[in-house]
């Protein structure tokens, strides 16, 4: 596109991201009283650091302002957003019964992998990867389980992070900020359509979230937010013909990312269980040496904005 067309779509992304933000305020304040009402309450646990019951709803109020916005603003008339919501739809369905019922871990990884395959095979998928002479080697086959391998990943990442009030959804704001940026310099128009709602969407949902919350996201909104963050890069950050591009939406989710790699290999050490909770993540560490959660959370902000400013930079010089 000219310049000129996308100033102006740079003032409908704005209204995009006005609309959720509206959308999410209100949902929120909805939801919130619901879960309370109808006891859908996250209760203090030994691995939780909030002393008191909370509604577990705020993935409800995610997933449904995401959606009305999204057919709201005709989102719909984009390819593949249909298949992209449909599997975001089984993929929150997934993450509420968790919250309800505590599956297992088994269970939850066989319909990730199930919704990634989907995914995979409606067309998006990492189609090629860069070798060091700048030459794109197209994956054929292996561009499946590559991909279905990137979107098991990233929609668990989001969820190992959410311990603290707030994280998990301002941590994956500011991806969605990162990845839009690439997106545009992409003109990946699709990508950057949702990367524009579901930071509205977050920005509305953390008034309620930061803390002290009054709402959690549960493992419905984390599950969900994973997963679309890691469609959005498939669609967008991974498209770059560079030997580079794996690292750009590893460094737009660079926390999650650092923080999964830390789990993975201290449990690996220890020999325990890779799915098995602990108190180790690298919020509760800082959180023990005594920040306080405002504090760390704000921390955890500041190293994952410089993380995605790593990411647009990598973008921009490949």
């Amino acid at each position: 596109m000219r310049r000129v067309e996308w100033s102006v779509f740079g003032w409908n992304l704005a209204l995009l991201s006005g609309i959720g933000f509206v959308f999410s305020l209100l949902l929120t304040i909805f939801w919130t009283k619901t879960g309370t009402a109808w006891g859908l309450l996250d209760l203090p646990r030994e691995r939780r650091v909030h002393s008191s019951p909370r509604p577990y709803t705020g993935g409800l109020a995610i997933f449904t302002s995401f959606s009305l916005t999204l057919f709201l603003t005709g989102g719909y008339s984009f390819p593949y957003l249909g298949t992209i919501l449909g599997g975001g739809l089984i993929i929150f369905l997934l993450g509420l019964v968790d919250d309800k019922y505590d599956l297992s871990s088994g269970r939850k990884l066989l319909i990730q992998i199930l919704v990634a395959t989907l995914i995979a095979a409606s067309g998006i998928h990492i189609a090629y990867l860069t070798n060091p002479f700048g030459e794109m080697v197209a994956l054929g086959w292996l561009s499946y389980p590559l991909t279905i391998l990137w979107l098991v990943t990233t929609i668990n990442i989001i969820n190992l992070i959410d311990g603290l009030d707030g994280l998990a959804a301002g941590v994956s704001a500011i991806a969605g900020v990162s990845l839009l940026i690439i997106g545009l310099s992409l003109r990946q128009s699709a990508a950057v359509f949702l990367c524009a709602i579901l930071i509205g969407v977050l920005l509305g949902f953390l008034p309620f979230n930061f803390y002290p919350a009054r709402v959690f996201m549960g493992n419905s909104g984390a599950y969900f937010l994973g997963y679309l963050l890691g469609v959005i890069s498939v669609m967008g950050a991974l498209k770059l013909p560079t030997v580079l591009a794996l690292a750009i939406p590893v460094f737009a989710m660079g926390i999650p990312f650092l923080d999964t790699l830390w789990a993975v290999w201290r449990r690996w050490r220890s020999g325990e269980q890779l799915m098995q909770g602990d108190r180790y993540h690298i919020h509760h560490l800082l959180l023990t040496s005594g920040l306080g959660t405002k504090k760390t959370v704000l921390v955890l902000y500041g190293l994952s904005f410089l993380s995605g400013l790593a990411s647009i930079f990598l973008s921009r010089v490949t």
